[in-house]
């Protein structure tokens, strides 16, 4: 009981500082709190999913396109979610996309004014996931449910690897940093189990795919380490909103074999 009552406080707390799904008033964290959060992105993916399921099956009797509706269901997710991912998104292609040296990066990095590889990759990121959804089709004509549910979860299985595996990027504590290095191999492998858990309940495949994603996940440690040394609380918003499309493009060819 203890440990079922712990579990849920650090979904309450994942999802107060995650997402604007109102579980409660937010309060402030420990660090060790903090290192907690990755371990329960999956879980945050999941609450996510079911939200934009339940808003697909209540447009689903307005005569809309297929792809208004997909645009419709990513902009519900960017909402949800306070734009937190793809403000980190922009910010790290702003400051990769810069030519710059790794100090001068990090600088730009904690500018809060968008430069025009930011933009563009808000475009490029809204546009991937809305085409990907729309192209995908169940017997009813409808986008699948298990896309829908699924694909926040493994986006954020990616940004739960790089959390738990990476070093931080500045000499200096920022937003990312507890979540960082508070965060252990036991917050991993509570991500990959129920992320797996959750994938095999709708077949081997999106086992299968859930593991690449975490691959994908492992790459992108490589990548922010090559680019900065490390990364930061904007690059694991950037590999959520990486793992996302990455996924739906997995579940894309997958799913029409």
């Amino acid at each position: 009981m203890q440990l079922l009552s712990r579990i849920l406080e650090n979904l309450r707390n994942s999802l107060a500082f995650l997402t604007l799904i109102p579980i409660g008033q937010k309060k402030i964290l420990s660090d060790q709190e903090f290192g907690r959060l990755p371990g329960y992105f999956p879980l945050v993916g999941l609450c996510i999913g079911v939200l934009t399921l339940v808003l697909a099956l209540m447009i689903e009797f307005v005569n809309l396109p297929k792809a208004v509706i997909a645009i419709f269901l990513v902009a519900f997710q960017v909402i949800l979610t306070r734009g937190f991912h793809l403000d980190g998104l922009a910010d790290t292609a702003d400051a990769l996309l810069s030519h710059r040296s790794i100090e001068r990066k990090l600088e730009i990095l904690k500018d809060s004014h968008l430069g025009t590889f930011g933009v563009l990759a808000i475009v490029l990121d809204v546009l991937l996931k809305a085409s990907l959804l729309a192209s995908l089709e169940n017997a009813q004509g409808g986008i699948p449910a298990s896309a829908l549910l699924l694909f926040p979860i493994w986006g954020r299985l990616a940004a739960s690897v790089v959390a738990a595996t990476s070093t931080y990027a500045r000499p200096s504590p920022g937003l990312g940093y507890n979540m960082v290095a508070h965060s252990t191999n036991k917050d991993l492998a509570f991500a990959v189990f129920t992320t797996a858990f959750i994938s095999i309940w709708f077949g081997p495949l999106n086992l299968l795919i859930a593991a690449i994603v975490a691959l994908f996940g492992a790459a992108l440690v490589w990548v922010w380490k090559k680019a900065l040394g490390g990364v930061t609380g904007d690059l694991l918003g950037a590999s959520v909103e990486l793992g996302e499309i990455f996924s739906l493009i997995l579940f894309s060819i997958l799913f029409k074999i």
